[in-house]
């Protein structure tokens, strides 16, 4: 998304947990925009294209006009088609929005853009109650050549990290925050270190939960 004077059409929530066993889901969106938008909303696997097939969610409504400060709610349906039933599933909702013609917008000095944001949907299937608290714990980690940390999730659902620490016995710090950083469920993971001189004394994650709070969750690490 890019970002300018303004911070564009807002989602209540950075991310929607659509359970099996829900009817629907729903957001809040709001414009915070100094103009109105025209908005179109739809769910894909990351694409950011509204024409992908077989996408089993449809948002409604699909498009929409907000006003300047304008609140609207939008429902999300499952439309029952079949996804796995032995792990979690991973969608976008994209929030896409379109500016005012030029003329429409009193002032010479703004450059209007067309913005696309996406936030997670994760499908979770009947009877799986695991939480990312949870799911974090069981994150196992081994390092090679000391150039790279392969994490592994045995958990059904995805990880949503967007940190992993690395501090040395001899106190040197490493950051990765670059790139990808998502564990999938059921799933090992390359993680490029660059070289890291010295035993790890400790590997910490920071990662998401379901409503959005960052939390970090020291791992076990395997030289």
């Amino acid at each position: 998304m890019a970002m300018n004077a303004y911070c564009g059409v807002m989602p209540s929530q950075s991310r929607i947990i659509y359970h099996e066993e829900d009817k629907e889901q729903s957001l809040m969106l709001a414009n915070t925009n100094e103009y109105p938008v025209i908005v179109q909303t739809w769910i894909d696997r990351g694409e950011g294209n509204p024409e992908t097939a077989s996408i089993p969610f449809i948002s409604i409504p699909p498009i929409f006009r907000m006003e300047l400060s304008d609140i609207k709610g939008v429902r999300i349906i499952y439309n029952k088609d079949k996804l796995p039933s032995d792990k979690e599933s991973l969608f976008w909702f994209n929030i896409y929005e379109i500016p005012p013609e030029k003329k429409e917008f009193n002032s010479d000095n703004s450059v209007l853009i067309t913005m696309n944001t996406q936030i997670k949907l994760f499908f979770r299937p009947k009877g799986m109650i695991i939480t990312p608290e949870e799911a974090v714990k069981k994150i196992t980690c081994k390092t090679k050549n000391k150039k790279i940390i392969n994490c592994y999730n045995p958990s059904v659902i995805h990880l949503s990290v967007i940190k992993l620490m690395i501090i040395t016995e001899d106190n040197k710090i490493k950051e990765i925050t670059e790139g990808d950083l998502m564990l999938p469920p059921l799933s090992n993971k390359n993680f490029t270190t660059g070289y890291i001189s010295g035993d790890i004394r400790k590997l910490t994650i920071t990662y998401v939960n379901d409503y959005g709070d960052i939390l970090d969750e020291a791992v076990n690490n395997d030289e």
